[in-house]
């Protein structure tokens, strides 16, 4: 076997498993998957097997005749003396069966016309695609021709109106058929040889427009002529050589057209249909020898088998319409789902961008925050530093001054003793500064300058329990501590104001153990979740301030050790509350329901990120609108390991 029947057979192999794999899908996609194997090689060519079974159908019916096959229809001549004699039925039938040749005439040509009108549907559906009239002005020839088809059976059938005899007007209108097929398609492909005229005339509708005129008035030109003539020229010569000289030229232009022509379009227009132009010159040129060179009578052998391969003329290029509609179909289909997932890239690149916009600002916020808590516990850790000096001189020397003044009053005591009788001098300066008073305030003065220290000392120790915002590793804790100096530090916002009364404190501290944390952290936690308390119950004592009970304004502080190891936090009030819709975005970064320059929506953000990144605990929120605010913290009362902030 040789190489190239190897090849054959190897393509046939390849579309018949492309085919069996293809055979549950329907639609113009199984087609396309079907003979996406053939295409492959020549994206702009007909199907290998396809071209060979076009042959093969223009080839079998000679075959056929040579074996014995005879494919004429009757066509009897009735004797109305004998139709005198027959019945009304009989009649009837005798009617059907001497016009079997005419049905089986009138169905093969308006099988042609049919595939010719499906053609140009299809055609201008590709031109709505591509926007090249290439295809419809082609298109528009066949459908022409196709309507010299129509009428050429519409007329044999006396269907309209016709004047000659059917013996000449069948052969002859279906010779103008063919030759109106022929130079209709050769005008409309020799219009795109031009390459300048034809690349400013492909996506113009006007000269489409102009030239389905001119193609539909030389039809109707034609139709017209043939339709009035009273005689039409002999076509049919039984006992000639050429028994129809008239389909000679029908046929000269078909081998022209598919040795020159439509080969040169093929070339400077590359796609499906325009091959399926050249091979549809295949079953041309058959249909034409048949008739010119066979055909004897109406509806014998070779008329028959003319108007079938005519048929299969007309559904050629349909074919590599449908085809070329499915190629394009499943490039349009490529196209968009590649527009689709560069879209849905472009969307999720944005999505990204977006989302790093978000938590750049974020993270901005938070270290804008994070700045100024720092810088705040630098202020503190500094004022602390520079107070503690001389409260710690003070405070040193407080008792041994105590001690000095005592000896000195003791021994002022014992001059008086020895001493009754000061001179007056003595005695005017005892009257002026009231001794007696003095030896009895002077203690009392002691002991207040005591009390004061004490306090700033205790002042100072809360400072720098706070200030320890810029400690970075995990250090022990007394959590007790942590808050009572950020209690401190927000004193001032507990006392009454001339608007409102005090807010009350309650503590109720279990006894905890250290625990090893981020100290300064969670002072941060403390100071915002006690300052957004204070706040809700400013802003409800303020704006209540005659209705508000006696028993309102005050927050809660509540310790406890869980039994898993984990410290949990409890810090109520009973301010203005939280709606549900406030409540769930509480946490969320820059959301605050706080006035523009009052707040900047990061403080519990940072809160919850201390307590849910840093100590891999819980910071909860419950609260009800006009009643209060619990807020929950629960961390474990050892950090295994320091956690870096995401």
């Amino acid at each position: 076997m040789s190489s190239k029947s190897q090849g054959k057979r190897a393509t046939r192999n390849q579309w018949l498993k492309a085919k069996r794999q293809t055979s549950n899908r329907t639609g113009l996609t199984a087609i396309g998957q079907s003979a996406a194997l053939v295409w492959s090689e020549h994206p702009s060519q007909l199907p290998q097997f396809l071209t060979v079974a076009i042959v093969l159908i223009c080839v079998l019916p000679l075959l056929l005749t040579w074996v014995g096959f005879d494919f004429r229809s009757s066509a009897i001549a009735l004797d109305p003396d004998a139709l005198a004699l027959l019945s009304p039925q009989e009649v009837t039938d005798a009617l059907h069966h001497a016009l079997e040749g005419s049905y089986t005439h009138t169905i093969l040509e308006w099988s042609a016309v049919c595939a010719a009108i499906f053609t140009v549907v299809l055609a201008f559906a590709h031109f709505n695609i591509k926007r090249d009239v290439t295809t419809p002005v082609i298109g528009v020839a066949l459908l022409c021709a196709g309507f010299m088809d129509a009428f050429h059976t519409l007329a044999a059938d006396r269907l309209i109106e016709a004047v000659a005899s059917n013996q000449n007007l069948i052969p002859f209108t279906w010779a103008l058929c063919r030759l109106l097929n022929a130079a209709l398609t050769i005008i409309g492909v020799s219009l795109f040889f031009i390459d300048s005229s034809s690349k400013k005339w492909r996506g113009n509708v006007t000269f489409l427009t102009i030239v389905s005129v001119g193609f539909g008035l030389l039809s109707y030109s034609v139709i017209r002529f043939c339709a009035v003539s009273e005689s039409l020229p002999q076509t049919m010569f039984p006992d000639a050589w050429i028994t129809r000289p008239w389909d000679v030229f029908p046929l000269i232009l078909f081998v022209v057209s598919g040795v020159w022509i439509y080969p040169r379009f093929y070339r400077q227009n590359p796609s499906l249909f325009s091959h399926a132009l050249v091979i549809s010159t295949i079953p041309n040129i058959a249909t034409q020898v048949h008739m010119a060179f066979g055909s004897t009578a109406l509806f014998d052998n070779d008329f028959n088998i003319a108007h079938f391969l005519k048929i299969v003329a007309y559904l050629v290029p349909l074919v590599g319409l449908i085809l070329d509609y499915i190629r394009t179909h499943q490039a349009l289909e490529k196209r968009n789902r590649e527009f689709l997932l560069e879209i849905k890239e472009r969307k999720k690149v944005e999505k990204n961008l977006q989302s790093v916009i978000h938590e750049l600002k974020n993270t901005q916020m938070q270290l804008i925050q994070t700045e100024k808590m720092s810088g705040l516990g630098q202020l503190v850790a500094g004022v602390a530093h520079e107070i503690n000096n001389p409260v710690n001189f003070i405070y040193g020397n407080v008792k041994p001054a105590a001690h000095y003044i005592e000896d000195l009053l003791g021994l002022l005591t014992l001059y008086r003793q020895a001493y009754p009788q000061p001179p007056s001098s003595v005695v005017d300066k005892i009257e002026e500064i009231d001794l007696e008073f003095v030896e009895e305030d002077l203690p009392k003065l002691l002991s207040s300058v005591q009390m004061g220290a004490d306090r700033i000392r205790h002042i100072v120790l809360s400072l720098r329990t706070f200030s320890r915002l810029d400690e970075a590793e995990v250090k022990s804790t007394n959590i007790h501590e942590g808050i009572d100096s950020t209690l401190v530090i927000l004193a001032s916002r507990f006392k009454s104001k001339p608007d409102r009364r005090e807010i009350k404190l309650l503590k109720d501290y279990d006894d905890l153990p250290l625990v090893k944390c981020y100290a300064g952290q969670l002072n941060q936690v403390f100071m915002n979740v006690l300052v957004n308390s204070l706040d809700a119950i400013e802003e409800y004592l303020l704006s209540s301030q005659d209705d508000v009970e006696s028993d309102r304004g005050q927050i809660s502080i509540k310790t406890q050790l869980l039994a898993d190891d984990e410290v949990l936090i409890e810090i109520s009030d009973d301010g203005k509350g939280m709606s549900s819709t406030t409540m769930s975005k509480i946490f969320d970064p820059f959301y605050t329901t706080k006035a523009v320059g009052k707040g900047t929506g990061m403080g519990m953000s940072i809160s919850h990120q201390i307590i849910t990144e840093r100590h891999a605990g819980t910071l909860t929120c419950e609260s009800t609108l006009n009643v209060g605010t619990t807020f929950r913290i629960q961390i474990p009362t050892v950090v295994d390991q320091p956690l870096e902030a995401e």
